[in-house]
């Protein structure tokens, strides 16, 4: 027998180990399902493949050679591993184990309404082996990664309805309209500020396209600039040639150094609702499904923040 075991071999193996254990063929015959000559068959051919004598079987009875009885015990010990193996892989696919990737909007750190990390800290400490990893970017290629499976679900702003994918709102982004120092509505009176003359501005926009965002119900004109990350809107609106819309926590920084200023709160705002995001399918692993039901849980409204 080669010292790598096939699967004839395991086969040959625990035919061998039953008929030990009933004390011959007869006896294994009707707990094998199968004939005494194919009994027989088998162990001829278990021991050409070893290539020694394992038991005695004639008149005299049934009874195992010294080889025999060394092959039946280390047999035990290998069937007894596999069978523990099988067991461990089974209650695996039951277990939070393995790695999970959420794909994460950029810059919503700075919502106290968003609690990730309180779901994190939940995660992390589960007691088994459960990665987690964190990937920030523009919704665009958050969605794109999400519809081509490289990641089990994402955090992102609710766009129109899949089929495919499902969205859970997890809060609530308030958008409002600002200029930086230096533009002339900084300093100008509110009460002079004209939606004909906001129309007529220069702003930043967003890369990605969105119904959420009403650009065109404000502005006359195409983009004057263009940024996919949240970061990159606030630096042109602060250069003091551009006003745009920025969640009202991230700018809350700026507009407290008196960098940026609010234009028109009431009357220019719209509200976006951040969601998570998966893909519909009929299971989920249970650490995809731990991962989701726990950031889920901390975004309840009636979860104490």
């Amino acid at each position: 027998m080669n010292t790598k075991l096939s699967d004839i071999d395991i086969k040959l193996l625990r035919i061998y180990c039953t008929i030990v254990e009933c004390g011959g063929f007869t006896q294994a015959q009707s707990e094998l399902n199968l004939s005494r000559s194919t009994v027989s068959t088998h162990m001829s051919n278990l021991e050409t493949r070893l290539g020694f004598k394992l038991c005695n079987r004639g008149r005299a009875g049934f009874s195992l050679t010294a080889r025999g009885q060394y092959v039946y015990d280390a047999s035990k010990k290998m069937l007894q591993s596999i069978g523990e193996y099988h067991t461990q892989i089974s209650q695996l696919k039951e277990r939070i184990v393995g790695e999970i990737t959420i794909g994460v909007l950029d810059n919503l750190i700075t919502n106290n309404d968003f609690n990730l990390k309180l779901a994190i800290n939940d995660i992390l400490n589960v007691p088994e082996d459960l990665r987690v990893v964190l990937e920030i970017s523009p919704p665009d290629k958050i969605e794109q990664k999400l519809l081509r499976g490289k990641i089990e679900m994402a955090i992102l702003p609710q766009t129109k309805p899949r089929k495919e994918v499902s969205q859970k709102p997890l809060f609530i982004e308030k958008q409002l309209l600002y200029c930086g120092k230096g533009h002339p509505l900084f300093n100008m009176k509110h009460s002079d500020i004209t939606d004909e003359l906001i129309s007529e501005q220069s702003y930043v926009r967003r890369g990605f396209v969105s119904d959420l965002i009403p650009y065109s119900s404000f502005f006359k004109n195409p983009a004057h600039a263009v940024s996919q990350q949240m970061e990159g809107l606030a630096h042109f609106i602060l250069s003091g040639i551009c006003v745009g819309f920025l969640p009202e926590r991230y700018a809350k920084h700026w507009v407290t150094n008196s960098e940026m200023q609010v234009i028109k709160a009431a009357q220019y705002q719209f509200d976006v609702p951040i969601c998570l995001s998966r893909l519909e399918h009929p299971t989920y692993r249970p650490a995809a499904a731990y991962v989701y039901n726990t950031i889920l849980q901390f975004h309840s409204t009636n979860h104490s923040h």
